[in-house]
C-alpha cells in the first residue's frame, strides 16, 4: 500500500527477512550516519522465493529450487561472514537453516508504516543474531512488542487475504523491475543490493545539489 509522505526524498526498500544482505542494509539505514540524512524509507516486504519463481516463469508459490551453484553458494557464505566483520555486526547462522519468512513478511505488511522499520529491525535481529524461528508465533509477538506495534495474531498474518496481498505486492515489484533483495527505488531509479546503498545516497545528494 502506497503511503503519502511529506518528505522531499522517499526511498522504497524491497526486502525479505531471509536475506543476510537485507539484514546488513537495515542496520546501515538505522545507523547514525544514514539515519541523520533526513530521508524517508518506505519498507515494502516481498517474497524472494516468489521473485525467483517469477523470473523462472513459474507460479509465485511453486516449490523452491535453489538458484545457486555450489561455488556461488560457497562464495555467498564467505562474503556474508566478511561483511558481518566489516560492518562489525553480530551474525549467527539462522535456525532453521532455511527459515520460513512468509509469516513475518505478511505481518510486516499489516504493521503501520510508521512502526514497520522498528518491527523489521526486531525480526532481522531475532533471525540473524538470536537464531530464533521467525515463523514462530511467540517470536513474532515478541517482535511486535519490541516495536511497540499493534499485537496482530499470526492467524491474521497468514489468512488468505494476507498471503494474496504478499503475492500481489511481489508481482507488482517484479513488474517494476525488482528481481532481488534488498532493492532500493528512488524516483523510479532502481538500485539492487546492499553494496549499492552508497551509490544510492550519492545519487540522492546529486539530485538535491549537495554534491
Amino acid at each position: 500500500m502506497q503511503v503519502e509522505l511529506d518528505m522531499a526524498t522517499t526511498i522504497e526498500v524491497y526486502y525479505d527477512f531471509r536475506s543476510p544482505y537485507a539484514y546488513f542494509a537495515s542496520h546501515r539505514i538505522r545507523s547514525g550516519e544514514i539515519a541523520g540524512r533526513g530521508l524517508r524509507w518506505l519498507w515494502r516486504p516481498v517474497s524472494i522465493d516468489a521473485l525467483l519463481n517469477l523470473q523462472a516463469g513459474r507460479e509465485p508459490w511453486s516449490p523452491y529450487i535453489d538458484p545457486l551453484s555450489a561455488p556461488k553458494r560457497a562464495h555467498l557464505i564467505a562474503d556474508v561472514r566478511r561483511l558481518a566483520s566489516y560492518y562489525r555486526l553480530p551474525l549467527r547462522p539462522p535456525r532453521p537453516q532455511r527459515p520460513n519468512s512468509v509469516p513475518a513478511l505478511c505481518l510486516a505488511a499489516l504493521v503501520d508504516a510508521r512502526e514497520r522499520a522498528a518491527f523489521n529491525n526486531a525480526v532481522f535481529d531475532a533471525l540473524w543474531q538470536d537464531q530464533r524461528d521467525i515463523s514462530d508465533p511467540d517470536v513474532l509477538t515478541a517482535c511486535l512488542a519490541r516495536a511497540g506495534a499493534q499485537p496482530w495474531s499470526l492467524g491474521e498474518a497468514l489468512d488468505e487475504s494476507a498471503l494474496t496481498n504478499l503475492e500481489v505486492e511481489t508481482r507488482q515489484a517484479y513488474a517494476r523491475g525488482i528481481f532481488g533483495v534488498p532493492t532500493f527505488v528512488c524516483e523510479g531509479e532502481v538500485f539492487f543490493g546492499n553494496d549499492r546503498l552508497d551509490l544510492l545516497l550519492w545519487s540522492v545528494e546529486r539530485r538535491s545539489g549537495r554534491d
